[in-house]
C-alpha cells in the first residue's frame, strides 16, 4: 500500500467515496474495508469537512497496484508508445499516403497534418526508383527479414537502406512481389 499524503488527492478520493455514496454505491466502499457506520456518517458531513477529514494526518488514505493489472497497462503503454514513435517514423522518412493508411490506419489529411507537424515534406509526384542491383539487394533484404509484422520489416529494411524514402522501398518490394 502507498500512502496519500497530498491533501488535494486525499480530498479528490474523498469527494470520490462521496459521489459513491450519494449513488448508493455502499456496497464497493464496504468491500475496501469502509464500516457501514463510518459511511452513513461520511455521507452525512459538509464538503468543509471533508476538506479538513483530507488534511488531517490520522487518517490513512493508501492506494494499492493490482501487479498484474498494472504490468499489462504498462505492456500497453509501450505498445502505444512503439506505434506512436514508428508512425513518426514512417512520416518523417517519406512513407507514402497509402502505406500510412495501409500500415496506421491514417486518412491522407491526417497523415498530410501528420508531415507538415514534422518538417517531413514529400516531393509530390513519382519518384525514381534505384538501379536494378539495388532493387535486388533491397528484394533480397525484406524477404530475409523473418518479423511477420509489416510496420517493423520496412522499419528494419529502411535502416538498411536510409538513403531511400519508406515509399521507394515499398514500391520496389510490390514490384518484385508482382513478378513472383
Amino acid at each position: 500500500m502507498l500512502p496519500l499524503t497530498d491533501p488535494q488527492i486525499r480530498l479528490a478520493l474523498l469527494n470520490d467515496v462521496a459521489v459513491k455514496l450519494s449513488k448508493g454505491e455502499v456496497a464497493a466502499l464496504q468491500r475496501a474495508g469502509v464500516d457501514s457506520e463510518l459511511l452513513a456518517h461520511l455521507r452525512e458531513i459538509s464538503a468543509i469537512d471533508l476538506k479538513r477529514l483530507a488534511e488531517m494526518r490520522e487518517l490513512i488514505i493508501a492506494v494499492a497496484f493490482k501487479s498484474a493489472g498494472l504490468a499489462a497497462s504498462l505492456r500497453r503503454a509501450t505498445l502505444v508508445d512503439d506505434a506512436k514513435a514508428l508512425e513518426t517514423y514512417f512520416i518523417r522518412h517519406g512513407a507514402s499516403s497509402q502505406m500510412m493508411n495501409e500500415l496506421f490506419k491514417l486518412g491522407r489529411k491526417v497523415t498530410q497534418k501528420r508531415r507538415r507537424e514534422a518538417g517531413a515534406w514529400r516531393a509530390p509526384g513519382r519518384f525514381v526508383l534505384p538501379d536494378f542491383d539495388t532493387r535486388k539487394r533491397i528484394f533480397c533484404a525484406w524477404l530475409a527479414i523473418t518479423d511477420p509484422n509489416p510496420r517493423r520489416r520496412y522499419f528494419v529494411l529502411h535502416q538498411r537502406f536510409s538513403e531511400l524514402s519508406i515509399a521507394a522501398l515499398a514500391a520496389v518490394v510490390r514490384k518484385f512481389e508482382a513478378h513472383e
